[in-house]
């Protein structure tokens, strides 16, 4: 893990991207998808990212009021 002031990077390693049907799967641990949403949500807001060069992904929880996890 990588840390500045303002910014945390956890490196999850090199993961497989799968095909299923028309889309593309990649694995995440599931402990990290329950740290991003402290296990209240069930659905994340994808975005690509290009920035200086780069391109990421980023995630966000979504709170879904008839989605929530209890």
């Amino acid at each position: 893990m990588a840390s500045n002031q303002n910014r945390t990077v956890v490196d999850f390693g090199t993961r497989v991207i799968s095909d299923r049907c028309t889309s593309k799967i990649i694995a995440l641990p599931k402990i990290a998808l329950e740290n991003l949403t402290q296990g209240k949500y069930k659905k994340l807001r994808i975005k690509l990212i290009c920035e200086d060069g780069r391109k990421y992904l980023e995630l966000s929880p979504v709170f879904d009021l008839e989605k929530v996890i209890h």
